[in-house]
């Protein structure tokens, strides 16, 4: 199975001020990413708000560079690119965000919010725009006449609708889904997902699902990816993750989901805080907080390493 999309030994860090006249600290978004994307696969990113997986998509589309390391799409590394030929590469790779309210430009009509990157990428003949558009609309669920309207008409599923038929337009390889679900209610999440499955099988498209949401990520996932800190500390096939969770932090990711019966809850054997990312750390990002932790988790970041087919886990103590 080829890869469509690759990380490097990707790092990614950014330059915070605490105060007006406080020097500027590193903050390190990304430390050391190893992670590989197969073709027709969905790569579910797991973990909770500040651990980098929006960072991740950004890097993915080219939209930022890292201070080391490559990011590959199809073997070629965006930062090789000059700017025409990195936006001629962008249209393999589009993302759906989170917000459907902001991600759409309220001033614009839908007919102008599709049309426009067919009209970037010279892709159809202006007097095919309009077919074109009104087609994929259609495969959306919504009517062709909905393109005469704006993003204000709309309720929140039917814009993460119009979102996806956007990123879909340019007919990307890989489609990255920056938690697409987060901002809509439950009975909405069910029809999104079900649509962006659907597209999958029918285009082979190739899914980066970002998420700090686990049932959502099962749902939809062949393969979850664990972050904490910037860091992968575990990959799983998505039908063994639940039966054999092996890194502490993914352990405490499953002990935290809800249970309807209060009285077989299990509660999270972790202690304190995710730890400043401003701070430089020699050993394991999670060493402060675990239980099972060795005196060589204080000194030496932990490699993944495989322990049973295609499960690595970053950890000394297994």
């Amino acid at each position: 199975m080829s890869v469509m999309l690759e990380f490097r030994k990707v790092s990614k860090v950014y330059y915070l001020r605490r105060g007006f006249l406080a020097p500027k600290k590193p903050f390190y978004a990304l430390r050391n990413i190893d992670l590989a994307v197969h073709e027709n696969e969905v790569l579910g990113i797991l973990g909770e708000s500040g651990c980098g997986k929006s960072t991740l998509a950004r890097l993915a589309l080219g939209l930022e560079t890292p201070e080391e390391g490559e990011v590959l799409l199809e073997g070629i590394n965006f930062s090789a690119l000059s700017e025409k030929e990195r936006r001629k590469l962008r249209r393999k790779i589009q993302i759906v965000f989170q917000d459907p309210y902001a991600s759409l430009n309220p001033r614009k009509k839908i007919y102008d919010l599709l049309a426009e990157p067919l009209i970037i990428h010279q892709l159809v003949p202006k007097k095919d725009l309009r077919a074109r558009v009104g087609a994929m609309l259609t495969k959306v669920g919504l009517r062709e006449e909905d393109m005469e309207r704006y993003p204000h008409q709309f309720s929140g599923g039917q814009r993460q609708r119009i979102a996806i038929a956007r990123a879909l337009i340019l007919s990307p390889r890989v489609l990255v889904l920056d938690e697409p679900t987060s901002a809509l209610d439950v009975s909405v999440q069910a029809q999104i997902l079900e649509l962006l499955r659907e597209f999958k099988e029918k285009s082979k498209l190739t899914y980066v699902f970002i998420s700090h949401d686990l049932p959502l990520v099962l749902f939809l996932s062949n393969r979850v990816a664990v972050m904490y800190l910037g860091r992968v500390v575990e990959i799983s096939p998505a039908e063994s993750f639940m039966a054999r969770p092996h890194h502490p932090y993914t352990k405490m990711l499953l002990e935290s989901v809800p249970e309807p019966d209060p009285y077989k809850r299990k509660l999270p054997k972790v202690k304190g805080e995710p730890p400043d990312p401003t701070l430089e750390f020699s050993g394991c990002p999670f060493f402060p907080r675990c239980e099972k932790a060795l005196s060589s988790c204080e000194k030496e970041v932990p490699g993944l390493r495989e322990i049973s087919k295609g499960h690595l886990v970053a950890c000394h103590s297994l």
